[in-house]
């Protein structure tokens, strides 16, 4: 026999089963917006800045501001003797990416001029100081670059190992001194799984590429930049 208790229970039940699946249908749909309004974000802003190791290791942001950096760089008698336009390549090639950035720099050709008149395999620090109106010099310190894979007479690997030592300039009693803010080290292999033939690509097409993508790194040291960009 059914009374009107069980008729009541009845519906009582069903009425939950129906706010729960409603409930679940508004999740489902708030979640799946969620999602769509964050893709919809990087589609319109791209995904969030990295914070560079400049602005982590001082708490300076060059991009804001009138910081200005001047950029130089040294290589070993080694790399030089196969490389003799390193040095300058990468000066030109990491300031070129900090401006367009940015990041207020000093003219490399300004740098370039002061390093041929100033015949030294180490750039010395203090006397730059001296010589350019700057706020930090970024000392690129280039260890070993090859580009050839070692054992190999036709694959080609770029690798490169050094040291970005980073001064501050203070004033002291008037006369201008570059202090010590870091250093830190860098490395780079491309391509990092495995070489490539000379008969694929050239090397001079190789290594036209290869130093584009250690400008990349080295530069983006020295602003905030999106994640997966180069490598």
């Amino acid at each position: 026999m059914i009374n009107d208790y069980s008729i009541d229970y009845s519906r009582r039940n069903a009425l939950r089963k129906l706010v729960a699946i409603a409930g679940g249908v508004t999740m489902v749909s708030a979640t799946g917006c969620s999602k769509i309004l964050l893709s919809s974000g990087k589609i319109l802003f791209g995904d969030p800045k990295i914070t560079s190791e400049f602005t982590k290791l001082t708490q300076v942001d060059l991009c804001k501001g009138d910081k200005a950096v001047l950029v130089v760089c040294s290589t070993p008698e080694s790399v030089d003797a196969d490389n003799s336009t390193l040095r300058l390549d990468l000066i030109d090639g990491v300031t070129h990416r900090m401006k367009l950035n940015g990041v207020k720099i000093i003219n490399p050709n300004r740098v370039a001029d002061w390093l041929e008149s100033h015949d030294s395999s180490v750039p010395d620090l203090q006397k730059l100081a001296q010589d350019f109106e700057t706020d930090y010099i970024a000392w690129i310190e280039v260890q070993t670059f090859s580009l050839q894979e070692p054992n190999s007479h036709n694959l080609l690997r770029g690798q490169t190992s050094g040291f970005i030592r980073v001064a501050r300039i203070e004033d002291f009693n008037g006369q201008r001194r570059a202090m010590m803010a870091y250093t830190r080290e860098f490395a780079m292999t491309y391509p990092e799984h495995q070489p490539v033939s000379e008969t694929g690509r050239s090397a001079i097409v190789f290594h036209k590429e290869y130093l584009a993508r250690l400008c990349d790194l080295l530069a983006e040291r020295f602003y905030n930049h999106r994640p997966g960009k180069s490598f």
